[in-house]
């Protein structure tokens, strides 16, 4: 078990204290976690640098105890070494920070994450999402439907950022499309306002079709990589949900196409399919005319132009840049 100790220490209602951290708030919320899910085999304490200078005197010396014990660890980046540690042993992170800046660490999926929730006299503890980010949280079919049910517009600036839940007990951390009340962002799962995060890096908006039918739609940032296909890796963009085209998804490889974002430049990649991937380019001076489909060497990453069809195999399934978001307006076929 690895404790967020600065997270724990600051968090003021785990207790009232004079300074601005207190490790009597650990001790309380100690007590809670042994009296509601047991002992665990050790409690590793992770503190970042400046927390020795928020607490007492006493709590100084206290830490620096543990330390020595071996039961605690300071250290420059604490969010960082709490993670890593956690993932060499598929371990717990006890903590109610976002790791906003973390979401990319390889393995982060073996970390279980437990936060806690304070009503008035009562601290419960909760199990909380702590999902790998690859991309923008992939949205359902019907996506233009969901996007006016939400009150956006396919092109609302809204999208444009990553958007987070203020309220600790949503398991809606990140919420990939905010819901507008009068205006303002709020979660669609709890109701509560927004925090805006940074924005998306040099976006590309990407959207997978059935024929005419919009089945999924995610972003991709400069850099980020993914696959489409049948497969449910933590790397796939899965259509093995696809129900109504079970047929035509039983057609498609695990991993049928590899998607990424290249300064800006969706590219594509077929890693070696039995049934291949194509791309149909858009003909110049001829509106919503494409070409014949062109196979994909395996293995080698292709520039996709807007207006191109990816063709997956012999299916209807076909991947395309999405709407008209502005990084696309740069772009030029290939």
């Amino acid at each position: 078990m690895f404790v967020d100790l600065s997270n724990v220490a600051k968090h003021e209602l785990l207790g009232f204290s004079q300074h601005h951290a207190d490790l009597a708030r650990w001790d309380r919320l100690k007590a809670v976690w042994v009296r509601s899910r047991g002992q665990p085999h050790r409690f590793v304490l992770i503190a970042d640098a400046s927390l020795p200078r928020a607490l007492s005197r006493p709590d100084q010396m206290r830490l620096a105890a543990l330390r020595d014990q071996g039961d605690a660890a300071v250290v420059p980046e604490a969010d960082l070494d709490l993670l890593h540690r956690a993932i060499r042993v598929r371990g717990t992170v006890l903590s109610n920070d976002r790791f906003v800046d973390h979401l990319r660490t390889p393995s982060l999926d073996a970390v279980t994450l437990v936060g806690w929730v304070v009503r008035g006299n009562i601290v419960l503890l909760t199990d909380r999402p702590l999902d790998r980010l690859q991309s923008a949280v992939i949205s359902a079919r019907a996506q233009k439907q969901h996007l006016k049910q939400m009150g956006l517009d396919e092109d609302a600036p809204e999208l444009d950022f990553r958007w987070y839940c203020r309220d600790s007990s949503c398991q809606a951390d990140l919420v990939a499309i905010p819901e507008m009340r009068k205006g303002s962002p709020v979660c669609p799962s709890c109701g509560a306002y927004l925090e805006r995060g940074p924005a998306w890096v040099t976006p590309v908006w990407v959207k997978v079709m059935h024929r005419s039918d919009e089945v999924r739609r995610f972003v991709l940032e400069d850099g980020e990589r993914v696959y489409v296909g049948r497969g449910t890796d933590d790397d796939v963009v899965s259509l093995a949900e696809d129900f109504d085209h079970a047929s035509d998804v039983l057609a498609l490889d695990l991993k049928h196409v590899g998607v990424s974002n290249s300064a800006g430049r969706l590219h594509v990649s077929d890693p070696g399919t039995a049934t291949g991937t194509a791309v149909r380019y858009p003909v110049a001076g001829q509106r919503r005319v494409l070409s014949p489909p062109m196979r994909l060497p395996a293995g080698k990453p292709t520039p996709v132009p807007i207006g191109a069809k990816v063709v997956l195999g012999k299916t209807p399934y076909t991947v395309q840049i999405a709407g008209s978001r502005p990084i696309d307006r740069d772009q030029s076929p290939a």
